[in-house]
């Protein structure tokens, strides 16, 4: 999105109390694991400390010992693990073999010693990446702060890593076209994220870039091939995609569900044909959407993009929002005078879904569907939802009550 004027009417007491206001149940998750730390475990929620960093470490170990035949063994996993911290509640190494390139520097480090690099590193990267795209009425080092970079943070996962790379990607596509082929073939280290990264060059039709990312995507195959065996590639395959599948339709409460955003997981209390099929339709209307908004500028189709991937995919957590949280921050911040009044609360519910779907599931999915609407209307400049041929009625009677 073009970058916006400053606006004075969105004073300085209401940037922090809107904020604020998103980020608060941030702070419950590190006070809920601080009560219950012994050492580096975690005693209730049976994990530890730094939670999903615990499978990078312990991946990058498992390289390093030359014992990678228990990396996609559910079982054998969780007893390597089990031996260093006793029993634990089920971890899974769920990435592709070429992310041991990145988790063997961290294991040859001390846990906690490895846990604080990685932390700012991830940190300082993202930030870096945020820069070109942070309006003036917004620091960069609040595209560490958001909803979904807490929940990143806190997790341990690599959400600054992909959503630096995605933001290097959008900016790239236009001032280095071929770094952006780099760039996607990097973003292959959580592919099922990667479907608009795709789709985006192939509309743009940057076929050096394109033919850059095969490139690298194939290099990285055979050169985690060859360092730790083809054999790991069929079990990610086929193995890992079995599990994913059945994490997502565990019957049962489970915590991780708090932390998923879909609209599928959503509706996992209803018959499995009513989740498919409102996942089905959740995932026609972004891609309605994002067609709409093809033609604007590629930091605008950042965000945009990133929003519409959340709502696709099935399978995500609120820690990979980094970047669609920080989009619609800096709408909110950026905008604020352009925005309705009832865009103004939508926006910033879909800016805090990353931690509100963790109390109340259904805003998630439906405050990103509705916010992704306002991020296009914005970008394309249109002067109504007509214009892109999406106005509910619900719409239309908020815009009289809030306008």
């Amino acid at each position: 999105m073009p970058q916006p004027t400053p606006t004075t009417s969105l004073t300085t007491p209401l940037k922090w109390l809107l904020w604020i206001g998103a980020i608060l149940i941030g702070a419950l998750l590190f006070y809920y694991d601080f009560r219950q730390l012994d050492g580096l475990k975690l005693t209730q929620a049976r994990l530890v400390v730094g939670r999903d960093f615990f499978n990078v470490w312990s991946g990058g170990n498992l390289a390093l010992s030359e014992q990678l035949g228990k990396l996609y063994d559910y079982e054998a996993y969780m007893q390597w693990q089990a031996s260093l911290f006793g029993a634990l509640d089920p971890y899974n190494y769920s990435y592709p073999p070429q992310s041991l390139f990145l988790a063997i520097p961290f294991a040859s480090l001390p846990y906690v010693t490895a846990l604080i690099v990685w932390t700012l590193a991830g940190t300082a990267f993202f930030i870096w990446a945020a820069r070109p795209y942070m309006p003036e009425t917004m620091s960069p080092l609040l595209a560490a702060v958001t909803p979904a970079a807490i929940v990143n943070i806190w997790m341990g996962h690599y959400g600054f890593v992909v959503g630096g790379l995605w933001l290097l990607f959008f900016n790239a596509t236009v001032q280095a076209p071929r770094r952006s082929g780099i760039l996607a073939g990097l973003l292959t280290i959580k592919p099922h994220l990667g479907l608009f990264i795709a789709l985006t060059l192939l509309h743009r039709k940057m076929m050096g870039a394109i033919l850059v990312a095969i490139a690298v995507t194939a290099s990285l195959v055979l050169a985690s091939g060859w360092a730790f065996g083809f054999d790991l590639w069929h079990q990610w395959i086929f193995e890992t995609s079995a599990l994913q599948t059945r994490i997502m339709t565990a019957p049962g409460e489970k915590f991780y569900y708090l932390m998923m955003p879909s609209t599928f997981i959503t509706l996992r209390n209803a018959p499995q044909l009513v989740a498919i099929a409102g996942q089905i339709c959740a995932a026609g209307l972004a891609l309605f959407l994002v067609w709409k908004a093809r033609e604007v500028d590629n930091k605008s189709l950042a965000f945009i993009t990133a929003t519409a991937t959340a709502i696709i995919s099935p399978y995500i957590f609120n820690y990979d929002l980094t970047v669609a949280s920080l989009g619609f921050a800096i709408l909110l911040y950026g905008r604020w005078d352009a925005l309705k009044g009832w865009e103004r609360i939508m926006v910033w519910v879909a800016f805090a879904s990353p931690l509100l779907v963790m109390v109340c599931a259904p805003l998630a999915p439906l405050s990103l569907l509705v916010g992704l609407a306002v991020q296009v209307r914005h970008a394309i400049g249109a002067k109504d939802y007509a214009a892109i041929g999406f106005v509910p009625p619900a719409w239309r009677k908020a815009s009289r009550v809030f306008s």
